[in-house]
């Protein structure tokens, strides 16, 4: 009797697993193809595609000529300030350190100089006579084709009047009409190193 339960549990489970693994839906293994999905290929396509556009884009950045490569005229910008706010005010003692600063990290990035110190610039008073007239003299402008840094030390410095230069080429912009006073020291140094020596804007001036 108990025999014969045993064999009635034993062939019940056996048809249990048979009805379980028969259930079971196996995929299909496709057949081997050397050909790529439709979503591969589009893929494929569209990584080509960016990668051409993407040297087209290159090349055609290398072959176009920069402004000063190609002759065209440079737009600049300046500050215009008193001489002496600008070179002996202690408000600004800072500002050698600053322009040097500048010159070594274009010399790192292997950049020609954009900037310049010129003393009495010719062009204020022929190209702004009413501008010039809030200049106290004698003057000084600072000036830059990256109008930018430009920005960036009209808020440094303060009281300096900035003025682009539009439509007007190199020579003008560079045109020296006098030259920078020597200063009696005025007020506190407060700066932790001794005062520059005079004459240390001499480096900056056009065509130094």
């Amino acid at each position: 009797m108990a025999q014969t339960m045993r064999t009635q549990c034993t062939s019940g489970t056996a048809v249990s697993r048979k009805a379980a693994v028969a259930s079971i839906n196996r995929t299909v293994a496709r057949p081997f193809t050397a050909q790529r999905p439709a979503s591969a290929v589009v893929r494929a396509n569209e990584v080509a595609i960016s990668r051409k556009t993407f040297v087209a884009r290159a090349a055609a950045a290398a072959e176009t000529p920069s402004a000063q490569q190609s002759g065209q005229t440079k737009e600049w910008a300046a500050l215009v300030c008193n001489c002496d706010f600008f070179f002996n005010d202690p408000q600004n003692e800072s500002v050698a350190e600053q322009l040097r600063e500048r010159v070594r990290f274009f010399k790192e990035q292997n950049r020609e100089n954009d900037f310049y110190i010129v003393p009495e610039p010719v062009w204020l008073d022929k190209k702004f006579p009413e501008l010039a007239k809030q200049v106290k003299r004698p003057c000084v402008a600072l000036i830059s084709t990256d109008k930018t840094w430009i920005t960036f030390m009209k808020l440094r410095l303060d009281r300096v009047l900035r003025i682009d230069l539009k439509d007007m080429s190199d020579t003008e912009v560079l045109a020296v009409g006098g030259e920078v006073p020597e200063f009696k020291p005025v007020g506190n140094w407060t700066a932790p190193y001794a005062r520059y020596t005079p004459g240390w804007w001499n480096v900056f001036l056009p065509n130094h």
